[in-house]
């Protein structure tokens, strides 16, 4: 099994503190005040007092991934709303965002880029959930069993190459509920040039489908022509 690295981010934090103290003597922040995001859709929010929480920082190293390459079979619209609306799981999901009872739940912190992380309560460290764009993670979706977790991410346009190597992306996780940060493991990860994902739903624990575009998400006066496709994710 591969292991989190753990890495300490007190330096940065406690010279943050300083500056915050010295302006603010009497500011506090904790955990509880951070803001709690659904589990699939994240909203951009600005938050300074967020950063200066004295805590861990994991951040995952890319050889923890397994690159694969999907086949993808097309599918129809009414297809992919029909996976849409039979989409549930077997857990529950709490007012954090994530499973319950598992002492963890979803923040998220937008200050010109984006970062989103799954926050454990016990010990307030924080996984920084991946993702190669500046707008951030814009799906977290547990697998039907929730034994599985995929984080997607996507760039709106056609011009993604003036500005990143691919045009969208997602990593594939292992989940133990019951271990909490340490039960997060990194599987795999998918990147593609060919089209932007604009919504994704599992279809079961192998298997998830896809709502693509090749044009640029901008204007909603357009018509946007969506492609649907399935996967199954495996190496």
């Amino acid at each position: 099994m591969k292991i989190l690295k753990w890495t300490s981010v007190s330096f940065m934090l406690l010279f943050i503190l300083s500056a915050c103290e010295n302006k603010e003597p009497n500011a506090s922040v904790s955990l509880a005040d951070t803001m709690l995001v659904d589990s699939f859709d994240v909203n951009c929010k600005t938050s300074f007092e967020r950063k200066i929480v004295e805590d861990s920082l994991v951040i995952l190293d890319d050889s923890l991934f397994t690159d694969i390459k999907l086949n993808f079979i097309e599918i129809s619209k009414d297809d992919f709303q029909g996976f849409k609306k039979s989409y549930k799981t077997s857990c529950v999901i709490d007012s954090g965002g994530f499973i319950s009872g598992s002492g963890l739940h979803i923040v998220h912190d937008c200050n010109e880029i984006c970062d989103t992380y799954l926050a454990e309560d016990s010990t307030n460290r924080k996984l920084l959930l991946p993702t190669d764009y500046d707008s951030g993670v814009m799906s977290i979706l547990l697998s039907p069993s929730c034994q599985k977790m995929i984080v997607c991410s996507s760039y709106d346009g056609p011009d993604f190459g003036e500005y990143y190597n691919y045009r969208c992306g997602f990593g594939v996780f292992n989940v133990i509920a019951s271990q909490g940060l340490k039960g997060i493991v990194p599987s795999l990860d998918f990147n593609t040039k060919d089209w932007s994902i604009y919504d994704l739903t599992w279809i079961d624990d192998k298997t998830v489908a896809l709502k693509t575009y090749k044009g640029r998400n901008l204007d909603i006066l357009n018509a946007i022509q969506f492609k649907y496709y399935k996967t199954i994710l495996r190496k």
